[in-house]
């Protein structure tokens, strides 16, 4: 059973609209890179992120966070609220095991309509072509900038 700090982060995860991923690359240096993604449950939390038509310098296989991921399949990620008021701050970091759906991967056409249902924008992508980044074994730490135990306040908020 899951605590309420534990609910409330999972809430928190799947209402962002962003998150910042991190790999390690072939040097051993992390890279960062936004994202979008959605938070699954098959059969543990997932989270999955497609590789859109949104425009890129490379080919998918060469991006840099697909190779890393090959190499270095250890990645964490970073979900946030900003505030000005610095006790609003909120955080939420992920640890997990990320790999590649590919598009003959049964899993992969429900990963695209749950991504679908959350960004609209994907509507207009071949997404069905698309390989499918998936984040699971996650272990969560969260932090609030008053001190408090996440969840007692209105954490889910929408980013």
């Amino acid at each position: 059973m899951e605590s309420r700090e534990e609910q409330a982060a999972w809430t928190f995860v799947r209402k962002a609209r962003i998150g910042r991923l991190a790999t390690i690359d072939s040097r051993g240096f992390p890279s960062v890179v936004p994202f979008c993604f959605t938070l699954m449950a098959m059969p543990e939390p997932t989270i999955v992120s497609v590789l859109d038509e949104k425009p890129k310098r490379v080919t998918d296989a060469a991006l840099g966070r697909v190779r890393n991921i090959l190499k270095h399949p250890e990645v964490g990620l970073v979900i946030d609220h900003y505030d000005e008021d610095w006790s609003n701050l909120v955080f939420v970091q992920a640890k997990g095991i990320a790999r590649l759906i590919e598009v003959s991967d049964p899993l992969h056409a429900h990963t695209i309509v749950q991504l679908r249902i959350k960004y609209p924008q994907y509507e207009a992508m071949a997404l069905e072509k698309r390989a499918v980044i998936a984040i699971d074994q996650l272990r969560l730490r969260v932090w609030r900038g008053d001190g408090q135990t996440f969840g007692q306040r209105d954490d889910q908020r929408d980013e």
